[in-house]
């Protein structure tokens, strides 16, 4: 004789000022949860979007998610039970996005100052070097143009760094702290 299968108890759906603030709370945990392996990442949040569900039809979601407690700290214990040779891509992406938006603004203030001086150059325009990348600025009434000569050094940099802020070399196991 065999038993019918369980039929799952029914959660009432959270209004959604409730999904609103779970949503935000997983958000916020799934940030600090950065260097955690993406499957399991996922199937962590959607159990603990489930959990808190279950626990605020009990309560309400205020006391549910005050039950998990700070996000970074849950994050923390969460990221402990997880190997240390893990790389960090999104601290070496932010290390990289800021060099970036840095050099950027860097060569734009750059270009507008010699369109400021190509005013006055005639048809050969003006050309300047910023760093490692030359600038040419041609300003006459017939024409405008702003042209770049050399190699991509800042992007080269930006891959650099995102290298270094994630720790990339720990993807070959041969360079992991624990290796024998």
């Amino acid at each position: 004789m065999t038993t019918p299968p369980a039929v799952p108890v029914p959660v009432a759906r959270p209004g959604l000022r409730d999904r609103v603030r779970r949503e935000a709370y997983l958000l916020r945990l799934q940030l600090w949860l950065d260097t955690y392996p993406g499957k399991p990442r996922r199937a962590l949040v959607a159990q603990l979007r489930a959990d808190l569900d279950a626990a605020a039809a009990d309560t309400s979601m205020a006391r549910a998610i005050a039950g998990l407690g700070n996000p970074r700290a849950l994050a923390a214990e969460y990221l402990a039970l997880l190997p240390r040779d893990r790389p960090r891509w999104l601290v070496g992406a932010t290390w990289a996005a800021a060099w970036l938006v840095a050099w950027l603004l860097a060569v734009t203030t750059f270009a507008a100052a010699l369109v400021q001086v190509a005013d006055g150059a005639g048809p050969a325009g003006v050309a300047a070097r910023l760093l490692w990348l030359e600038l040419t600025v041609v300003a006459t009434d017939a024409t405008f143009s702003v042209s770049s000569e050399g190699f991509p050094w800042g992007l080269v940099l930006a891959l650099v760094l995102l290298v270094l802020g994630a720790r990339g070399w720990r993807v070959v196991p041969a360079l992991r702290p624990d290796h024998p």
